[in-house]
């Protein structure tokens, strides 16, 4: 493809924003458009990126030539516009996850082979330099795994005050998708059965209608059982937004991550903090770090016609498990997948 490629952004919201912004700095992409329901949130885009802004998915689908689109909304609300774009012939970057349910995920996959173009989802995850040199160790040699454990944890500011659809959403559902996807990377088959336990006695004190904490039991293809942890009510002075470690152990060797503390810590009047300088930093006028590079990878592989890293039926399997959680939650029993 000779000229850039032109993109839209359909959600510039807390994460949504982050789209914006390295399809902006990317030399290869012309930003076209970007879609919001917030009246302030367009005229802000506005006013930073000089970027035409639309209320509703059509008119911008209609009025504006599209190559692709970034779909970043509440992770409840992503079916519809990405429906929208694939019915227009779009290839589609999802915010994990995909979809809230299995059912919206098969029907945006089904629809993505009815219109021959592709989905990628934003596991960046993935792209975290701790969990890519875990891949390679766990993919090196002859050993296999035995156990696996990992946490991912929010404030409690997450779900009261950054957005205002926890009620829609539970730690599984916003953080356990990430969770399910790297389980299923790192062990290279499918989860088989699944068995949780949870918590919901904060947030509804709160007026937020859901899960505080949940626990899962989930056994892989492979014989390893991983225990998760997800809940998004640790205390607002925690150092930083999450917490999140990992532990695996094979055969041959047992790795350790703390995703935590990455290895600067900075102390104001408030508190100390423990920013995640790996995941977005601006640098030379460039947002940089593993937030940034699967936009950017779905650029690269939308001009060179290669492979997604996360693809649309990761967003699927990944969903199949934190399905599976939710109904071994409400069954009180295990749950095959």
């Amino acid at each position: 493809m000779d000229q850039k490629l032109r993109v839209a952004v359909v959600g510039a919201g807390i994460y949504g924003i982050h789209h914006v912004d390295v399809y902006n700095q990317n030399p290869a992409v012309e930003l076209v458009a970007v879609c919001d329901f917030s009246e302030e949130i367009r005229a802000k885009v506005e006013a930073l990126y000089k970027v035409k802004t639309y209320a509703s998915v059509e008119e911008m689908l209609s009025n504006e030539k599209l190559d692709a689109v970034s779909i970043a909304t509440p992770d409840h609300l992503h079916l519809e516009p990405a429906l929208a774009c694939i019915n227009k012939g779009l290839d589609i970057l999802v915010e994990k996850p995909l979809a809230t349910t299995v059912p919206d995920c098969e029907a945006i996959l089904e629809a993505a082979e009815k219109n021959k173009v592709r989905v990628a989802v934003d596991f960046h995850k993935r792209w975290d330099p701790a969990a890519i040199y875990t891949y390679n160790q766990l993919n090196e040699g002859e050993h296999y795994p035995i156990r696996g454990y990992m946490n991912m944890d929010d404030t409690i500011d997450v779900p009261t005050k950054w957005f205002k659809w926890g009620n829609s959403s539970d730690p599984i559902s916003f953080l356990g998708i990430h969770c399910a996807d790297l389980m299923r990377w790192y062990m290279g088959c499918e989860a088989t059965e699944v068995r949780a336990v949870g918590s919901k006695k904060l947030l509804p004190s709160m007026g937020v209608d859901t899960y505080d904490s949940v626990q899962s039991m989930i056994t892989f293809e492979n014989g390893c059982t991983w225990l998760l942890e997800n809940s998004w009510v640790l205390p607002s002075g925690f150092a930083k937004a999450n917490d999140s470690r990992t532990t695996i152990l094979t055969s041959e060797k047992y790795i350790r991550i703390n995703n935590q503390n990455r290895g600067v810590e900075m102390v104001d009047s408030d508190k100390t903090h423990t920013p995640n300088v790996f995941f977005f930093n601006d640098f030379n006028g460039k947002v940089v770090g593993f937030g940034a590079e699967p936009i950017n990878d779905f650029v690269d592989s939308l001009l060179k016609g290669s492979d997604f890293l996360a693809t649309g039926y990761d967003g699927l399997q990944a969903a199949k498990i934190t399905a599976a959680i939710h109904q071994s939650l409400e069954e009180g029993k295990t749950v095959a997948i």
